[in-house]
């Protein structure tokens, strides 16, 4: 990878504290919802350093995400979204988890071993969107790598962190919800499940609370898968702690049943998946009450 030098700095000012807490007028029960990779503005200059076009890099979004899942905030849980998108920095990653010419630049202690997707360019800071489709025709400066995990990466996980402090405080738990989308298709050209559930292998949050989404869903008619491709990202892996009261899934929802794959445009499947899980949203949050935690 070849750095350049800087002589003007990224603007990052279009994405004010990068992250929106939207906080519920009666914060009702031990539920977070979140949704990293939903953030869709893209400035002119990031743009015009891509080798891509704002359709190609929304591609890559989580797209409608935080609108689907907005619900929770009338039931009574925060919501916390990130306004970047993820081809800008990807908070669901270590920010450790750069290339290792970036590591070394930035005087990071570097893993013992680059993680493949770092390699790849595929980590925290992307240069690709897959492993033959570049982002940039002009790559990010160290200046530029330093502000956006400053700037939008660090503040992100400091909010997660003190609404589960928060949880921890006000319910004696926590149970973040990390929300996803996912391609319709796998690269083999099979159609994905409807709903794949992450819980790290079972090390993230309870089997029952895995059980009480999965039963869920599939009672609203959708058909479920777990762990595999998608078992949970970074967030997943490292909130997940259910020993210590805190646990987190990860739900992955195949865009093919809402959103038309060339225009990005909602398909008519659309309406029925929020109202699905707006009615899924609020079984969740009723039975986290307290006095049903009391009871157990």
């Amino acid at each position: 990878m070849r750095f350049r030098s800087t002589t003007q700095p990224e603007d990052l000012s279009p994405y004010g504290a990068g992250h929106i807490v939207d906080r519920p007028q009666d914060w009702r029960s031990a539920v977070i919802f979140a949704s990293p990779h939903s953030g869709s503005i893209y400035p002119t200059d990031f743009l015009k350093r891509s080798k891509l076009s704002a359709h190609q890099l929304r591609k890559n979004e989580d797209i409608f995400i935080d609108h689907l899942f907005h619900s929770a905030v009338q039931a009574g849980a925060p919501f916390l979204r990130a306004v970047f998108p993820r081809v800008l920095v990807d908070v669901n990653r270590a920010s450790e988890e750069v290339h290792p010419d970036w590591s070394d630049a930035l005087g990071m202690d570097p893993l013992e071993q680059p993680t493949p997707r770092a390699a790849a360019g595929l980590g925290v800071i992307p240069t690709y969107l897959s492993e033959s489709l570049a982002i940039y025709s002009r790559t990010p400066t160290m200046d530029d790598v330093r502000a956006r995990l400053d700037t939008l990466y660090h503040p992100y996980h400091a909010a997660l962190k003190a609404l589960l402090n928060q949880s921890l405080s006000r319910f004696g738990r926590a149970l973040l919800v990390d929300c996803h989308s996912m391609p319709g298709f796998s690269q083999m050209g099979a159609r994905r499940p409807d709903i794949i559930l992450g819980d790290r292998f079972g090390t993230a949050c309870h089997a029952d609370t895995l059980e009480q989404f999965r039963h869920l869903f599939v009672q609203a008619g959708y058909n479920v898968g777990v762990n595999y491709p998608y078992a949970g990202g970074y967030t997943t892996a490292h909130y997940g702690r259910p020993a210590e009261g805190i646990e987190a899934i990860q739900i992955e929802i195949n865009r093919d049943i809402y959103v038309n794959p060339v225009t990005l445009a909602p398909k008519s499947g659309y309406v029925q998946l929020r109202e699905d899980l707006q009615s899924i949203i609020q079984d969740v949050i009723t039975q986290a009450l307290p006095q049903d935690l009391a009871a157990q």
